[in-house]
């Protein structure tokens, strides 16, 4: 699917919704708050959502003054699509069977049978839209795009030319429409070019593409690997499995341990889900504060393990980052020298980010620890990729092109971060620096993939 906006379009659309309200304050909310994790799930246990976390637009990072005799010019973006239903119906029946199941034989307690009413209802309303875009996550995309046009209005002036591209799956799609109409709607004699394709797909999401090899070991990995036993581990010895069944069943029913061990972490899954989609679904009390926080131990760990920079798989999953990176340094070197574009915007997942911000070394997470309790302090997936979580690059030149270097910072879900690098005026970098440090991430995965094959 490709098509244009040029300046002067009508666009409609089927449901109008309002963006958020803009706002620039606050701190990221893991990494600055005090009391520990344990206690700030304990008090939100919303945080437990992990990756399944709404966008935290109530908590935007401060923007700093760019360098005096600078201008921005150019913005590279990459979004994980908002927030959606559960993928399929086969996530929801991984809940619903066994809880069926006891129902029809009389092995549910009262908790249990409450349980049940509240994800049949969960899945009924997710019928025929499972996988796609929920109002909540259109609204998140308009207002980052709001915000972003904002903050750098020079980038979005007169008749700036910006590409943006998606992923083939639908919630990502609707993403980046939300985002692009919502430019189009605060400037609209923007010109955007709109492309979802494989090829985008190729790279933009490299682990999902149809056309590209993945390592049958990384394959057995994900369906085999140890950090699955030790995921699981969690949940059995400290999250209290045992306790927590009984307390929904006077029976067990599941078929063998791999039903079992599917029906906690797709139930955690799809309470974790209902803020996105159904808020007044809540669901939050069937844990305890203790088995809400090791549950999140387990599947923060489980995860990154599987999807981020862990070292039992970061040899493939930065490996298949690379594509991104490649792309996204390829078009911010077309924009420096002087292409005329305004922004590359990029639409796709999570699993995308949990490993492209470790490959880039944002904000010191490309340290990643191996302990699971170690790993959620220092790299938690609610802080990292909630829905529509987001990574930009913002250049800037010289007012006067003689006085000085190019020089872009970056922000991580609309905080400004780190580099490993010598900085100008708080966070911003050379790009030549900037450049060479991605370059150099790059050639090292590429190096490790040929070793692996």
């Amino acid at each position: 699917m490709k098509y244009l906006l040029k300046s002067g379009t009508v666009l409609l659309t089927s449901l109008f919704l309002a963006a958020s309200p803009l706002s620039h304050a606050g701190n990221r909310s893991c990494k600055a708050a005090s009391g520990g994790i344990r206690e700030e799930i304990a008090a939100n246990p919303e945080l437990a959502a992990g990756l399944f976390n709404p966008y935290p637009d109530h908590n935007i990072g401060v923007i700093s003054d760019a360098p005096k005799g600078y201008r921005p010019f150019y913005i590279s973006h990459y979004g994980r699509h908002g927030s959606r239903w559960l993928a399929n119906d086969r996530e929801y029946s991984n809940v619903t069977k066994p809880l069926e199941r006891a129902a029809k034989a009389g092995k549910l307690t009262d908790k249990g049978r409450k349980l049940l009413e509240r994800v049949m209802l969960a899945r009924e309303q997710a019928r025929g839209i499972e996988g796609c875009l929920s109002p909540l996550g259109t609204l998140q995309h308009r207002g980052i795009a709001e915000r972003t046009f904002a903050n750098y209005p020079d980038v979005f002036a007169n008749r700036a030319e910006i590409d943006a591209r998606s992923t083939m799956t639908v919630r990502c799609v609707m993403s980046m429409n939300a985002f692009c109409l919502r430019l189009k709607e605060l400037n609209p004699d923007l010109e955007i070019g709109f492309e979802a394709s494989d090829r985008n797909t190729a790279v933009l999401a490299h682990v999902y593409g149809i056309a590209n090899e993945v390592d049958p070991a990384y394959k057995d990995y994900c369906k085999n690997g140890e950090y699955l036993r030790r995921a699981h581990a969690i949940v059995r010895e400290k999250m209290g499995l045992e306790d927590f069944l009984d307390s929904l069943f006077t029976d067990y029913v599941f078929e063998n341990a791999e039903e079992e061990m599917n029906f906690i972490f797709y139930l955690f899954y799809l309470v974790s889900d209902q803020k996105n989609v159904m808020p007044e679904n809540r669901m939050w009390d069937i844990y305890t504060p203790d088995q809400l926080y090791w549950m999140t131990v387990a599947e923060n760990f489980r995860g990154i393990a599987k999807f981020g920079g862990h070292q039992g798989c970061e040899k493939w999953t930065l490996a298949y980052a690379v594509p991104l990176l490649e792309d996204i340094v390829g078009r911010c070197d077309n924009a420096v020298a002087g292409n005329g574009r305004a922004a590359d915007l990029r639409f796709g997942h999570d699993v995308v980010l949990m490993a492209l911000v470790p490959l880039m070394c944002l904000d010191g997470y490309d340290k990643v620890p191996d302990d699971p309790e170690k790993l959620l302090a220092a790299w938690n997936l609610y802080d990292i990729t909630p829905m529509a979580a987001n990574m930009q690059m913002v250049f800037y030149r010289p007012v006067r092109k003689s006085d000085g270097e190019v020089l872009v910072k970056i922000l991580l879900n609309e905080h400004e971060v780190s580099l490993p690098l010598k900085s100008h005026n708080g966070k911003y970098y050379s790009w030549n620096d900037v450049r060479k440090l991605l370059n150099d991430r790059i050639n090292k995965y590429k190096t490790q993939t040929e070793r692996t094959k």
